[in-house]
Parts: structure tokens; C-alpha cells; sequence
């Protein structure tokens, strides 16, 4: 089997894996148990029933999604912190949607709570608004709808695997780096189960792994007018789904000053084109500059700044970082499962930024191609521990410490990891049993603490097509264990599969 084919094969049993993974997830975590579930729900069925788009927290919680609390075992979103409860089967014949239950009117769970999911700019609840209206799904039964949403956002990640693997191949590294950055998406047991809930990471994930993939392809030679369509396009994405995203913009002409000193002045046509497309969304941004007088306005935007105190700061960074640790690994639900004792997920997270540590000496001799993918994940952490210090010094309580936030520099970390893992050979082979068996393991505990009785069974009965899509998932798996497999054993044995030049650029 030819090199090429070897990695085009991988990347399939990566994405079916993926996919099963996404998939299974879906099913196993009960409604409204992803953070932020009913709100960005609720977002999406204001925009596709008429509501419109409100101002950033101005609005409530539409009735039908809070109606429909009670029909998916759900307590209600101001107390799932406190009442996080396994949830039996399903013993209705069928359920209320959303629309009858807004036609029905009250008293429902969390009457003041404020929709604050309208913080964020529209995009991704434009994209679930229209799945929304192409289905009917406000006339649906709830758990079709919730089900429907969760499967149109898990897939938007679906290709980044390709994208991991294009990145790796644009910067020449092994088969078995590939093939191996192209798994660890569905290893990541945090990644796949936000994934498999209603929630905009997985747009911003999608967006972010474009731009960073075609700004390597930038540094890399390719100054294409598409190319560049494509850099101000997935910017322009990214800023329209989440505020993080402007930690982004200054990649973009980072990349193309460089390509530049690099390649000639055709990367200012390119940086200028670029631009242009992600004016898109940088309108949104600049709107929320001159209608409320702060980019991103929020319940507290008129609070002013708190003095600094330097050792409120220092008693703040060590909790910040182990809550960050915390949640980055398989904290389910909303913030429900901290792993105990801490000690296990610290080591995880020093082993991944160790791994971070080779794989950016391994790929030394590309400094700027190293700046953008470590920008890509640590210019976000800087936006959210800001305002995770200034919530710290006004009422002394951590917030915004979420691993969930760095979903969308997936691509960056992946490549990075990729890169201290691209060999030794076996590693390819490795990579696909690694990943099921995280997926499996993760799947298991989820089961555990969602679910009682904890089985196939109980989840099947809350969903349409339960068991079929259970099925599904398993073959999924299965499927693209099998090819991983396949491919990983060819990738080791085959002779020198380990040189691979850079792809070439496209001028």
C-alpha cells in the first residue's frame, strides 16, 4: 500500500473513531447535562421562532426548553451544581415539544434565570436555528430536538482529524506522526463528551483548526488569493461564534509578514484579502464597541476595574491553574466528576505539557510556524485567566477555569503532541487502540455517574432510535479500530516511511 494511501486510511479510522465516540456521547449524557446546554438551546430556538437575537443578557430562558426539564430528568440550571442526580429510564410513551410546552405556560424551573448565551455573537445559534426550521424540531418531541441539535454540533468536529494530519503533513512530519495527531482528538475524553452536547465550542474548534492550518500553510509558501479567502473566512467564523476567538486576530498577519521575508511580496496581497473577509466578523465586535462601550458585554460589564493586589494574584494563580487542570480531563457534565485525588489530573496535564515541551523542540527549526500553534492555545488562556483574576480580585471566587475553553486550539495542541510522538513506528499502531480504549473508559465512567440503572438499556429508552444508534456508535468504534489498526501495522513495517518532505506550496 502506497504511503499516501497508508495516511488517507488512518485519517478514515480516526474520523470513524471520532465520529462513534461523538456519537455515543449524544446518547450518553442525559438532556441538558452539557454546561450551558438549555441556554444555548434556548438561543437557538429564540432565532429560529422569530425572537430574534437579544441584547447580551437581556433576556430569559425560552418556557418550552425550561417546560421540558422535568421530561428529561432534568432538575433545572441553577441547581445542577447541587442536584446532579443519576437519572432512571424513560417511562413515557412519548414527549412534549418545546412549542407545546411555551404554548402551555408555566410556573417552570429557573423563571429570573437570564440567558447569558447571548453574550456571544450569533453565529453558532444561527447555524442550530436552521436545523431548527429545516426540520420543524420547536414541533418535535424534546428529546428529538435535543438529539438533532447534539448530532448537528458534534458535526462540525468531524473534520478535524483530516485537518490535524494536513497540518502535520504541511510541516513534514512522519506518516506515523499523522496518523497518530489524528487520533488523539477521540483519546481526549473531555473533548468528545463537550463535543456530544449541544454547545459553541464545537464551532469555534472547527473555525480555529482552519485558520491555524491554513496559517501554517501561509508561513509554508502558500500565498493562493483562495488560501487567503479561506484564512479571513475562518476567522471571520471563529469571531462570530465566541469572544475567544479574538485571541486569534493577530496570528493571521503574523503569518503573512512572515511568509513575506519568506516567499516575496505576493503575502501582502494575500494579508489584505484576508483581512477584508474577517472584517465579517469583526463588525460584530466593533458593534458591541459603540452600542454598549465594551467588546463583550456581560451581566457585570459596567462593574469597574478592581484595584490589583498582588497577593490576591498570588493566591489566585495556583487555585486557577489546578481548577484549570481539574476540568481539562474528563470532568463530566457541569463541572460534576473532579477527579480525586487531584494529584492524577496534574500528572496528566504536566505529561501533555512535557509532551509540548518535545514536540516543540522537534520542530526547532520552524520558529514561526512553533509561535502560531502555541499562540493558538495560549493567547486564549490569557483572555479567560484575565477575567478569571479580575472575578478573583472583586469576590475572591475562581471562574472561567475551564478546560472546555481550550477545545478550539485542539488542532495546535494535537500537532505539537504529534510532533513528540512521531516516533518511534509503533506509535501508529498504538494510537488507534489508545484512543478506543479512552473512549470506552470514558464512556463507562459517564455511564456510572448519568445513569441509573447504569446500562445500554436505560440510555436507549430516552432517545429515538436508542439502541439502533448504540449500534451504530459500537460499529463505529469498532470499524475504525479495525482500520487503525491496518493502517498502523503497514505504517511499521513498511521501509522508509519516516522522511517525508514538507507539502509542497501552491502559489
Amino acid at each position: 500500500m502506497r504511503r499516501a494511501s497508508l495516511q488517507v486510511l488512518g485519517v478514515i479510522a480516526a474520523t470513524a473513531v471520532l465520529a462513534g465516540a461523538l456519537l455515543a456521547w449524544a446518547l450518553a449524557t442525559p438532556g441538558y447535562r452539557g454546561p450551558d446546554e438549555p441556554q444555548h438551546v434556548s438561543t437557538a430556538l429564540r432565532l429560529a421562532t422569530g425572537g430574534g437575537y437579544p441584547d447580551p443578557v437581556s433576556t430569559r430562558i425560552d418556557d418550552g426548553v425550561r417546560g421540558s426539564y422535568e421530561w428529561l430528568g432534568f432538575p433545572s440550571a441553577s441547581t445542577i451544581f447541587d442536584n446532579g442526580e443519576p437519572v432512571g429510564p424513560n417511562e413515557a410513551e412519548s414527549l412534549p415539544s418545546t412549542g407545546e410546552l411555551r404554548a402551555a405556560g408555566g410556573p417552570y424551573p429557573d423563571e429570573g434565570l437570564l440567558d447569558q448565551m447571548t453574550q456571544h455573537p450569533p453565529g453558532y445559534s444561527a447555524y442550530l436555528a436552521t436545523w431548527v426550521q429545516v426540520f420543524g424540531l420547536d414541533d418535535a418531541p424534546v428529546n428529538t430536538l435535543l438529539l438533532v441539535l447534539r448530532l448537528a454540533s458534534a458535526l462540525l468536529l468531524l473534520p478535524i482529524p483530516w485537518l490535524i494530519a494536513a497540518t502535520v503533513r504541511t510541516l513534514g512530519m512522519s506518516p506515523t506522526a499523522q496518523v497518530v495527531g489524528a487520533f488523539l482528538p477521540a483519546a481526549w475524553i473531555q473533548f468528545v463528551h463537550i463535543g456530544g452536547v449541544v454547545n459553541n465550542g464545537t464551532l469555534l474548534a472547527l473555525a480555529a483548526s482552519v485558520y491555524v492550518w491554513l496559517l501554517v500553510r501561509v508561513l509554508g509558501g502558500d500565498l493562493r488569493v483562495v488560501t487567503a479567502l479561506g484564512v479571513g473566512a475562518a476567522l471571520a467564523v471563529a469571531l462570530l461564534t465566541k469572544g475567544f476567538a479574538l485571541a486569534l486576530v493577530p496570528l493571521g498577519p503574523f503569518a503573512y509578514v512572515v511568509a513575506a521575508r519568506r516567499h516575496g511580496r505576493g503575502a501582502w496581497i494575500g494579508m489584505a484579502v484576508a483581512a477584508v473577509t474577517a472584517t465579517v466578523g469583526l463588525a460584530w465586535w466593533i458593534r458591541n464597541l459603540v452600542v454598549f462601550g465594551t467588546l463583550q458585554p456581560t451581566g457585570s460589564s459596567g462593574s469597574p476595574a478592581p484595584a490589583v493586589e498582588a497577593d490576591a494574584l498570588l493566591e489566585w494563580a495556583p487555585r486557577f491553574l489546578r481548577a484549570l487542570s481539574g476540568s481539562m480531563w474528563m470532568n463530566l457534565g457541569w463541572l460534576e466528576t473532579p477527579i480525586v485525588p487531584g494529584a492524577l489530573h496534574l500528572a496528566a496535564s504536566l505529561l501533555v505539557l512535557a509532551g509540548l515541551v518535545l514536540g516543540s523542540w522537534r520542530l526547532r527549526r520552524g520558529v514561526a510556524e512553533l509561535v502560531v500553534l502555541h499562540c493558538a492555545w495560549l493567547l486564549p488562556v490569557c483572555v479567560f485567566a484575565l477575567g478569571s483574576a479580575r472575578s478573583y480580585l472583586v469576590s475572591g471566587s475562581v471562574v472561567a477555569a475551564q478546560g472546555r475553553y481550550l477545545h478550539m486550539a485542539v488542532l495546535a495542541l494535537a500537532v505539537l503532541l504529534a510532533a513528540a510522538l512521531a516516533r518511534p513506528r509503533w506509535f501508529a499502531l498504538a494510537a488507534p487502540a489508545v484512543a478506543v480504549v479512552s473512549v470506552v473508559a470514558g464512556l463507562a465512567y459517564g455511564l456510572r455517574h448519568f445513569w441509573d440503572p447504569a446500562t445500554p438499556a436505560t440510555v436507549a429508552s430516552w432517545w429515538p432510535g436508542g439502541a439502533a444508534m448504540l449500534v451504530a456508535s459500537a460499529a463505529l468504534l469498532l470499524t475504525g479500530l479495525a482500520l487503525g489498526l491496518l493502517a498502523g501495522a503497514r505504517i511499521v513495517r513498511a521501509p522508509q516511511l519516516e522522511l517525508v518532505a514538507p507539502a509542497p506550496a501552491r502559489h
